[in-house]
């Protein structure tokens, strides 16, 4: 359960923690400062009051909710994304699933509106600091207050989790810290959107986040749960207790390389004051692989919670145990490029091209459970299937398409597509897998992308008989496909990378000696999950 009201992660009790020097300032007059330009304008129902700082994104006003009389932080997208409807409409969806977010950890956000074209959020306001600004006051903390910190962080990471919100840009800059020293974590209405390409709503293989925390499968634009966020939180306390982050670079893709492919500098070699079992704890956030890290921010959460009792009861955390491995345990190393030349594969991965939804997926964790009632109808299947993008790997939402639109012949093939590839990556479901391949194959012939679709499931079947060791059934399919894409005019261009991704990882398996070299990132060959696992 997310920790709503938790009394361990209040940080009333512990104020006293950050000294009066280190508590934010209050917000100085605006007056003869360009942030009184435009104070006063009425947007909507909210009075502008004073500039609080621009972003790359957004830019941030504080204003009075007139209503209610109530301050706020008004967020304005910049010009040249408020002109782009793929943005807006992604904007407007997100938002309104953050406005559902109900707290005390997140800073909570109220409405969505637009006034004079200009798209905007309205939500609470929260007078304190950064992380970020915290840190670059103190440097590294002493590991009570990362602590404090971090229990509050990941309740709210726990609680946006179970809602199915990913947040996607965990870092110090969207951690605010109060006066009073609680923690906010901000920004779940724009993360999301928030990066400088064009979306594409319907493209596989999106990046965003900040690369100085991003999770090496998030560098590979490959499709996110909460255990992104696990990895981007574990970057932010390794910065806030060693005073920076893990890695650093001349260039975001030299910060990328450095996520897929090194370990960080143990934690213990720069500050050998601190637990072991800190240090482990923000280490197996940070391992390569999501499944060797916590499998839920709540898990997270209840080993600090362990770590600050001790602290607080002894003084010494050293014997404490975390759950499920052993204090001081570390992830081994797990690059995830191969040997070709990394400057190339990393481009196109920053730029979320080269990296698509299939990419291992036998190596992936098992598909949740589906739980609680269907998914509403929406007002067309478009909706509908984007209603599913949004919840990042939902099994229900993605059967509300076909469940509510089946004779639509655009968007219910395509939540097929992604069926099939969510039941791919389980064993216990490759049956389901395996009925979703053989409804894309019946859609030969049917509509523009119906040749398409045929080849997608041929190679889905291929790929589960690959991974149940029956290479020679495998073999036929993939030539079946191939025969199949050597009819289109343009062979090289009817797949996304996701699929022409697993096609290359199916043929590897089946005939890795064939291959000229070791195969692209994603492409070697994977091992089936373990049963129940």
């Amino acid at each position: 359960m997310a920790d709503s009201k938790p009394p361990s992660d209040s940080a009333n009790e512990q104020t006293a923690i950050f000294p009066p020097t280190e508590r934010a300032a209050p917000a100085r007059s605006p007056q003869g400062d360009e942030s009184s330009e435009g104070a006063g304008r009425m947007v909507g129902e909210f009075r502008l009051l004073r500039r609080l700082g621009r972003g790359g994104m957004a830019e941030v006003w504080l204003a009075e909710q007139t209503s209610l009389r109530r301050n706020v932080a008004l967020k304005f997208l910049r010009a040249e994304i408020n002109s782009d409807d793929k943005y807006i409409k992604r904007f407007e969806t997100e938002a309104k699933a953050a406005a559902g977010l109900n707290h005390p950890n997140i800073v909570q956000v109220y409405s969505t509106g637009v006034d004079a074209g200009q798209h905007f959020i309205a939500q609470e306001y929260v007078a304190g600091q950064t992380l970020r600004a915290l840190l670059q006051k103190k440097g590294p903390l002493d590991v009570s207050l990362a602590l404090l910190i971090m229990r509050q962080t990941a309740a709210a990471l726990s609680a946006a989790a179970e809602r199915g919100i990913v947040h996607r840009d965990i870092k110090p800059e969207n951690i605010m810290i109060t006066r009073k020293g609680e923690v906010k974590v901000a920004d779940f209405g724009l993360a999301q959107v928030s990066g400088s390409e064009k979306l594409n709503l319907t493209q596989e293989g999106t990046t965003m986040g900040t690369p100085l925390y991003m999770s090496p499968e998030q560098v590979n634009g490959l499709p996110l749960d909460q255990r992104s966020d696990i990895y981007s939180f574990g970057v932010s306390c390794y910065h806030m207790l060693t005073g920076q982050p893990p890695f650093n670079g001349e260039s975001p893709v030299a910060v990328a390389v450095q996520h897929l492919n090194n370990e960080p500098p143990p934690i213990q070699q720069k500050r050998p004051d601190l637990p072991k079992p800190v240090c482990a704890l923000v280490h197996r956030m940070m391992a390569k692989k999501p499944e060797d890290r916590y499998s839920s921010a709540q898990d997270a959460l209840n080993d600090i919670r362990k770590i600050a009792k001790a602290i607080k009861d002894t003084g010494n955390a050293n014997n404490v145990q975390l759950a499920e491995f052993a204090a001081g345990q570390a992830a081994a190393p797990t690059p995830l490029l191969g040997a070709r030349p990394l400057a190339l594969a990393i481009c196109c991965a920053v730029l979320a091209v080269a990296a698509g939804a299939a990419i291992g997926y036998s190596d992936r964790l098992k598909v949740p459970e589906s739980v609680g009632p269907p998914y509403p109808r929406q007002l067309t299947a478009k909706e509908q299937f984007l209603k599913a993008m949004l919840l990042v790997d939902n099994e229900d939402a993605w059967l509300a398409v076909g469940r509510e639109f089946g004779n639509d012949k655009v968007w219910t093939p395509k939540a097929t597509e992604q069926l099939g590839l969510l039941y791919l990556r389980d064993r216990r479901r490759w049956d389901d897998a395996q009925d979703q391949f053989k409804q894309l194959q019946q859609m030969r012939g049917v509509g523009a992308e119906g040749d398409r679709y045929f080849v997608e499931g041929t190679i889905g079947l291929a790929a589960l008989h690959a991974y149940r060791g029956q290479t020679a059934l495998a073999k036929t399919e993939l030539e079946t496909a191939q025969d199949a894409l050597s009819l289109a005019e343009d062979p090289m261009n009817v797949l996304s990378n996701s699929w022409q991704q697993l096609r290359r990882e199916v043929e590897f398996q089946v005939n890795p000696r064939s291959q000229q070299g070791p195969p692209r990132p994603g492409e070697g060959p994977r091992r089936p999950p373990n049963e129940g696992q």
